[in-house]
Formats: structure tokens, C-alpha cells, sequence
């Protein structure tokens, strides 16, 4: 049987090792059967430490012993106090410690597996928060059976790690502190045209005058806004999604509904009329989520 484990080896590779799975069955006289499986442990190499250290310098987890005796604010508190060099001689010290743990115990072979030398930090060049949060987790893997782990300052530095890594995530910053189901807006989708104009008439959207829009706002699934209306529409509404500037062919050109769109301040859809028809007509009978949806940032 094969298993595979994951280490990085430098310039965004990553690299899966296929590792055999030795299996010996001996049945006893009573028919019981014996199985000792041995499965070595990634030793963590050169580069895999070094993406580890280059990151937590870069993200103020780990500094000199000279920047932090100069650091002036309660805000430059690093986790870890040392030279790039030293951090990673520490978290090498662990994983030798855990090789040689499991050797002990019968990975006889995996002594064999460290790297030779003394560990010499290499800066990387470009970190992926990602693919940082999986050298963690393949470090602490590799380290996990040193007897001094889990109170080692390398376990420390790799749980701050995994936290500084998943701030940095795309869409993190602006996801919901307190999470909530969406909701949905259930009210009637309305158009926003000026009083002289003459919208289109399709079922299932209600014209309003542009001082009239507040109060449908929050529980219109669509709001549809004539290209002459946009500015007209009140400023201090809450930016949503489900808003539409509605154009007609041959009466707006492109830097008109570009204003238009721009001035809204929000996820904003353009539309021509009447080519968009069937597709706003399909939308008023059933809206997409993405329009309906919502929720209350906190």
C-alpha cells in the first residue's frame, strides 16, 4: 500500500513523495494475525524551513534581538525573538528530534533521511499565504513526536503562523465577524425613472419617482434605475447588489451609462433596452440569490 506526504521544495512546488507502507502478516498458531506497518516522517528540508522563517519575518512574527530591543510600540510584539538563522536551527532541532524519536521506536532507517549540515536561513522571494498554512501543517506533522513539541518555541511560531497566513486569505478582511444565514429581500422589485420620462412598462417592476426609491430599498430583490435617474437616486443609501442602470438603444452612449453606473457607488449591472428584456423579465420571476441575498455586516 502507498501513501504520499507534501513538502515544499522552493518556488511555489510543491512536491508529493510516495512512500511505501512495508506490511508483514504472521498468523499464530490461534490464527491471529500481526501487523507492524512502518511509515516514515517527512524530514523537513532546507526550503521548507526557509518559506516558514521568511514568512514569519515578513509578517512580524519573528525578529532580531536588535529590532526588538529598538521596537518603540506595544503594537511590535513578535512571537519570537531570534535571527532568521536561529529560528530555523530550532524548528530543524525538533524535527531531528522527532526523526530520532520514532527511530527509537522502530523507524530504524529514518536517521538516514536528515539533512546533512548546519541549517544557513535563505530568504524566499515570494510567499502564497496558502501555501505557507500547508508548510505548517506538514512542519507540525513532521515535529509532532519530538517529546519537547509541544512547548517549544517553534510550535508557538507555527500556530501564530497559521493565524497571520488565514488573515492574508483573499476575502478574508471582508468577510462577517459574526456570521449569519443570509436573508432575503421579499418585498416588490421596483424601477427608478424621472416623473416626465416614459419607462418601459414590464410586469412585475413598479416605477418610482427617485425621492421615492428609500423607502423600497432594502426589500426590493431589483432595483432597476433609468440611465437620467442615476444622480438623482439619494447618496447616503447603503451600497447592496440586485441595481441595475436600465439604458435604451440609440438614446444613451456609453460614457452616459458609465456615469450613470459610476455615480451609484456600488455593484452596479448595466442594461440596454430591449435586447435585455427576456433576462430582466426572467429575473423579476425569479431572482438569482446573489441579488436577494443578504447580510448585515458586523
Amino acid at each position: 500500500m502507498a501513501a504520499t506526504h507534501t513538502e515544499w521544495t522552493g518556488r511555489s512546488k510543491w512536491c508529493q513523495v510516495e512512500v511505501t507502507n512495508h506490511t508483514s502478516l504472521t498468523s499464530s498458531t490461534e490464527g491471529a494475525i500481526l501487523m507492524t506497518t512502518t511509515c516514515p516522517t517527512p524530514v523537513l528540508s532546507d526550503d521548507h524551513i526557509d518559506l516558514l522563517v521568511t514568512a514569519a519575518a515578513e509578517w512580524r512574527l519573528l525578529a532580531s534581538p536588535t529590532t526588538a530591543a529598538f521596537a518603540q510600540s506595544s503594537l511590535e510584539r513578535h512571537v519570537v525573538v531570534a535571527s532568521s538563522t536561529d529560528a530555523g536551527r530550532m524548528l530543524r532541532a525538533e524535527n531531528t528530534a522527532a526523526v530520532q524519536w520514532l527511530s527509537d521506536h522502530g523507524r530504524t532507517r529514518l536517521v538516514d533521511r536528515a539533512p546533512a549540515g548546519t541549517y544557513t536561513h535563505h530568504r524566499v522571494d515570494t510567499i502564497d499565504a496558502v501555501e505557507v498554512i500547508k508548510a505548517v501543517h506538514s512542519a507540525q506533522v513532521a515535529c509532532r513526536n519530538s517529546p519537547t513539541w509541544a512547548a517549544s518555541t517553534p510550535c508557538r511560531l507555527l500556530a501564530a503562523l497559521v493565524t497571520a497566513a488565514t488573515h492574508r486569505l483573499p476575502g478574508y478582511a471582508d468577510a462577517p465577524w459574526s456570521w449569519t444565514r443570509p436573508q432575503l429581500r421579499c418585498g416588490p422589485s421596483v424601477g427608478v425613472a424621472l416623473p416626465q420620462s416614459s419607462p418601459p412598462s414590464v410586469p412585475g417592476l413598479t416605477w418610482v419617482a427617485p425621492e421615492q426609491v428609500r423607502e423600497h430599498w432594502a426589500d426590493a430583490p431589483l432595483v432597476v434605475i433609468r440611465c437620467d435617474a442615476a444622480s438623482l437616486v439619494p447618496a447616503d443609501l447603503p451600497s447592496r447588489s440586485g441595481v441595475f442602470v436600465l439604458s435604451f438603444d440609440g438614446q444613451e452612449d456609453a460614457n452616459q451609462v458609465w456615469e450613470a453606473v459610476s455615480g451609484l457607488n456600488m455593484p452596479t449591472l448595466a442594461l440596454l433596452w430591449p435586447s435585455c428584456r427576456p433576462w430582466l423579465m426572467q429575473q423579476l420571476r425569479h431572482p438569482s440569490p446573489e441579488f436577494v441575498e443578504h447580510r448585515n455586516q458586523t
